[in-house]
C-alpha cells in the first residue's frame, strides 16, 4: 500500500514536540557528564522508537552546540531531516542498507565530529532489526576518536504504534526520565573480534535500559 505524505509533515511534528515539550517532567540521570558546559560534541545513541523528544530537548539543553543527526534517504528520513531543520539540526542522509549512502554519510559525520557537532544516530534505524546496534556508530567513533554516549527516555505515559520499531510518543503531562549512559570510547585500532565486542557492549547496555524501564 502505498504512503500517505502530508504537507509540511516535518512542521507539524516539531509543532507537536513543542506542545508535548512543555508540559513535561524531567528527571535526569546524568552519568556522562552533558551538562559540562567545557565538553566538545559527543556522538548520541539512541533507539529509534524513542527519538521523538531529541530534537526538541537538544535545542532546549544543548542549543549553544552545533548538532547533526543522521537520517535514511526515504521519505521518512526527510521528514525527520525537516523537523531537525525545525530545531537548528543539520541532517546528513545515509543508509545501512545502501553502502554508497552510507560511506558518503559516514564521511561526512566523521568531518562534522571533528569539528566539535554533536552527532546523534540511532543505530537500529532506519528499518531494524528492533534494538539491534549497526557497525557503522562504532566505526565512526573508532574514525573519530569521539566518545559515544547512550541516550535512553522512559516515558512513565505514552501510546505504542504497531510499527516495526513500537515506536513511543510520550503523552503530555508524562514523566521522562531521561539517562546519559557513561561514554564509550572505541579506540583507533581494534581487530574485528575487539570491534565486535566493542559493538556488542553498546547494544546490551542500551537494551538492558529498555529492560528495566
Amino acid at each position: 500500500m502505498a504512503k500517505i505524505r502530508i504537507q509540511n509533515a516535518g512542521r507539524i511534528i516539531a509543532w507537536l514536540m513543542r506542545c508535548i515539550g512543555a508540559t513535561l517532567c524531567w528527571e535526569i540521570r546524568d552519568e556522562a557528564g552533558v551538562f559540562n558546559t567545557s565538553r566538545r560534541g559527543w556522538i548520541w545513541a539512541f533507539w529509534h522508537n524513542r527519538m521523538f523528544l531529541i530534537p526538541w530537548l537538544h535545542h532546549e539543553w544543548f542549543g549553544h552546540v552545533r548538532g547533526t543527526i543522521l537520517t535514511s534517504p526515504s521519505g521518512d528520513g526527510q521528514i525527520i531531516a525537516d523537523v531537525c531543520e525545525s530545531f537548528g539540526i543539520e541532517a546528513e542522509r545515509g543508509s545501512s542498507s545502501k553502502p554508497e549512502k552510507g560511506m558518503s554519510a559516514l564521511i561526512a559525520l566523521a568531518a562534522r565530529a571533528r569539528e566539535g557537532y554533536e552527532i546523534g544516530i540511532t543505530p537500529d534505524g532506519p528499518r531494524g532489526p528492533l534494538h539491534r546496534v549497526q557497525p557503522g556508530i562504532v566505526k565512526l567513533a573508532q574514525l573519530t576518536g569521539v566518545p559515544i554516549i547512550p541516550v535512553h527516555l522512559n516515558y512513565s505515559r505514552c501510546v505504542r504504534f504497531d510499527t516495526w520499531d513500537q515506536f513511543l510518543l510520550p503523552l503530555p503531562f508524562a514523566k521522562v526520565t531521561i539517562t546519559f549512559g557513561k561514554p564509550h570510547q572505541v579506540p583507533r585500532r581494534m581487530s574485528d573480534e575487539e570491534f565486535e565486542q566493542r559493538r556488542l557492549a553498546l547494544e546490551n547496555e542500551m537494551r538492558e535500559a529498555v529492560s528495566s524501564s
